[in-house]
């Protein structure tokens, strides 16, 4: 029983966000895109695995590969993150409660081993977790139909569905760490609660599973062929000695089996103990090639969808309506996204009663199919995953216009305070980038540190004509973060290396790494000196707009961002695993943080309310698990502590926002803070009792820029009061 109709959720949403402090997601999009009908939502992260409830279709689960879990209300037209509970970064697996669409299970995944990875179940359709079974696996790049239901076992009584089966990976090979997942076959006889290997199932690992919706018959297609269990799980009799890739079963056509190999479809009418071939396929093979994931619409078993595996990342997918007679291409519509659309495995989930409905992937964001797999469509608004894998910094001269750098995506930047948006690439790839250190001083001025691949030198590229050209340089921005002089806005930074024209030429800094805060007052910059022999650092100053520094305090191990306290002359600095501040000559560590799921604290990024100093955000993710607690604040200059990570089940009324967060900042007339993540997105924290009061911008003091110079001959814009900046940054006006 859904407790809210969409229409009601939504009425929630705008009444708690008119009065509630609330999290709220960086919407890329334009006034272009905005005008093709464009939702929004960036992708940017791979799935795993996708479901489509069968009762009506409304309610969808989208699981990425590191970046949380996302759920639909409303059949794929709106998105949230749906991760309460969910500890695990991600996901290889999902089902849905064939009988009870408010319950599903989700077999938790990373690209790291971890005791958070294993078995999860909702009960409240997705609104909370729990996880049922610790196992300590990585399976990030795993995404097969491995977990499932079997429908025949509902109880009326309790009102769900009570027995589920997991084949697991045989051989787990995870980025980090160790696994301990071995080759299993695992069964849930009480709605998904508690779980079980079954002895002799290390036959079935690695096997996509089906279940023939009247007989409970178990199907498990596996690289080595495929089997059948009549008595759940038990015993196991092989019927074909091929590598499957794909199966499914039309629940429509219970007796009929289909399957993909490598080069085949073969379906079977006699629960899967003969196979014929459905010659077709063969007009859509290629050389060098795989089919994979077959898929059958639950109610119309002509509609059939694959997709083929070809080299050099031609992934193209398939429909057939006539039971795979024949065969054609589908289109993915690409018209309607800012970040590029590239080729992805494709995942499939056919509506329940509709067969020309179809949830799949493309590129990293939701698709719907209305035609049977003719085309597809963005359909992705909510579904949030830039992963921004750098500082970023806002420009305190010119605060509408402001970039970040993507890992994956190259860089975006608006130039109307978030309104609308454009995605650029310094060094053209068509593909993405991998950029860090991105910032924008102007209108025209951006810098974007480029990467061939991530941990690669980060060439610094400039554009001097809003991202219309682009200059490139051997120098590279280390540490990965760039700023302006608060006060003269043609001063700029990008790691060690200064220009004081705008960017047109630059020198190098000594005594100073990189720029990371400044005084608003007087534009004295903080910044830190990494000490490249050990992993000493040094926060330095400058009050003479970044040519000489000097030391005020050093610290025995590397630290990650500074912020300025200049009502009590405090200094904070975070490390990896610590937090702590400096005033009057003396460090103290702050211990009080709350601790996350796992018994620990980490924080990454520190940054202050640019009216009230008293009011400190941090951030700190912890990339192994989802930490609880990795967006925090403090009304009291650090006495006590809020944490802003959504702990209570999904209601309408908040966003589960800011999960994961790794950097920090606030938006110097707006108040807001905004926080940039691991993989889940960029969102903003707003709190209405934190309205703009006096103005925190100084004027722009007059430069010896040429150029500058003569632009400001111009007719100079009319002063603002800051409520007149933020109605127009609001509505859009420069």
């Amino acid at each position: 029983m859904r407790i809210f109709t969409y229409s009601a959720l939504i009425a929630v949403t705008l009444l708690a966000s008119a009065s509630h402090a609330r999290w709220e997601p960086v919407e890329f999009t334009n006034a272009e895109l905005r005008e093709k009908g464009t939702l929004t939502g960036d992708g940017c992260q791979w799935v795993r695995a996708l479901a489509v409830d069968s009762n009506d279709g409304r309610f969808m689960l989208w699981c990425t590969d590191v970046g949380g879990l996302f759920r639909s209300l409303d059949s794929g037209k709106n998105w949230e993150p749906t991760n309460v509970g969910f500890h695990s970064r991600g996901s290889s697996g999902v089902a849905i409660d064939p009988n009870n669409p408010n319950r599903a299970v989700v077999i938790a995944a990373n690209s790291v081993a971890h005791h958070f990875n294993g078995i999860y179940i909702t009960t409240d359709q997705a609104a909370s977790w729990k996880q049922v079974l610790s196992v300590e696996m990585g399976a990030g790049q795993d995404r097969r139909t491995q977990v499932v239901y079997d429908p025949t076992s509902f109880d009326k009584t309790l009102g769900y569905t009570t027995t589920l089966y997991w084949s697991t990976l045989s051989d787990d090979k995870p980025t980090w760490g160790e696994s301990k997942l071995s080759a299993s076959f695992y069964k849930s006889v009480d709605g998904g609660s508690n779980w079980i290997k079954v002895d002799g199932g290390e036959k079935v690992a690695d096997a996509y599973l089906a279940i023939h919706p009247n007989k409970g018959y178990i199907y498990a297609g596996t690289p080595k062929g495929f089997y059948i269990s009549q008595d759940g799980g038990t015993s196991w009799k092989k019927t074909l000695s091929k590598e499957v890739t794909g199966l499914s079963v039309s629940k429509t056509r219970p007796e009929s089996v289909y399957i993909s190999l490598t080069d085949k479809i073969l379906r079977s009418d006699d629960e899967g103990e003969t196979w014929t071939d459905l010659e077709s396929a063969g007009t859509i093979m290629a050389a060098e090639s795989t089919f994979r994931n077959i898929t059958v619409s639950p109610s119309d078993p002509s509609r059939i969808v694959l997709w083929r595996e070809s080299p050099n990342w031609n992934w193209p997918r398939f429909y057939s309506k006539d039971g795979g007679q024949s065969w054609n291409e589908s289109i993915i519509k690409k018209d309607k996204v800012i970040v590029p659309t590239n080729s992805r495995q494709a995942l499939f989930s056919f509506h329940p009663s509709n067969p020309d409905i179809i949830l799949s992937t493309g590129g990293d964001y939701p698709t719907l199919s209305y035609n049977g797999g003719e085309t597809y469509t963005f359909a992705g608004n909510g579904v949030n995953n830039l992963y921004v894998g750098s500082p970023f910094n806002f420009s305190l001269s010119h605060p509408n216009v402001f970039l970040f750098s993507s890992q994956d995506y190259a860089s975006l930047v608006t130039t109307d305070g978030g309104k609308n948006w454009k995605y650029l690439e310094a060094i053209p790839r068509g593909w993405g980038g991998f950029n860090y250190g991105g910032f924008a001083a102007d209108e025209r001025t951006y810098i974007v540190g480029d990467s061939e691949t991530p941990g690669a030198p980060n060439r610094r590229v400039v554009s001097l004509d809003g991202g219309q050209s682009w200059e490139a340089s051997e120098q590279v921005i280390e540490p990965h973060i760039s700023n302006a002089h608060p006060k003269h806005s043609n001063i700029i930074f990008a790691g060690s290396f200064r220009s004081e024209d705008s960017g047109r030429t630059w020198s190098p800094m000594t005594d100073v790494s990189g720029v990371y805060t400044y005084n608003i007052k007087d534009g004295q910059l903080f910044g830190i000196k990494l000490d490249s022999d050990s992993a000493n650092s040094t926060v330095v100053k400058s009050s003479d707009q970044g040519q000489n520094w000097s030391e005020i305090f050093s610290f025995p191990k590397k630290l990650q961002d500074i912020a300025f306290d200049p009502k009590r002359n405090r200094i904070y600095f975070v490390t990896e695993w610590s937090f702590h501040y400096w005033q009057d000559g003396k460090i103290t560590q702050i211990t009080n943080l709350p601790k996350d799921q796992d018994g620990g604290t980490r924080v990454l990024s520190v940054a202050l309310d640019p009216v009230d100093s008293s009011i400190v955000y941090v951030a700190g993710n912890r990339n192994a698990f989802a930490s609880n607690t990795s967006a925090l604040r403090s009304l009291d200059a650090g006495v006590t502590w809020q944490n802003l990570t959504l702990l209570d089940p999904l209601d309408g009324s908040l966003k589960d926002g800011g999960r994961e967060s790794q950097w920090v900042r606030v938006h110097p007339i707006t108040r807001i803070a905004w926080f940039t993540t691991g993989c889940y997105g960029i969102w903003k924290y707003v709190d209405p009792k934190l309205s703009p009061e006096t103005s925190v911008i100084p004027q722009e003091e007059p430069t010896a820029n040429p150029d500058e110079a003569t632009e400001s001959m111009e007719e100079p814009e009319k002063p603002r009061s800051l409520w007149e900046r933020l109605r127009n940054i609001l509505s859009g006006e420069s």
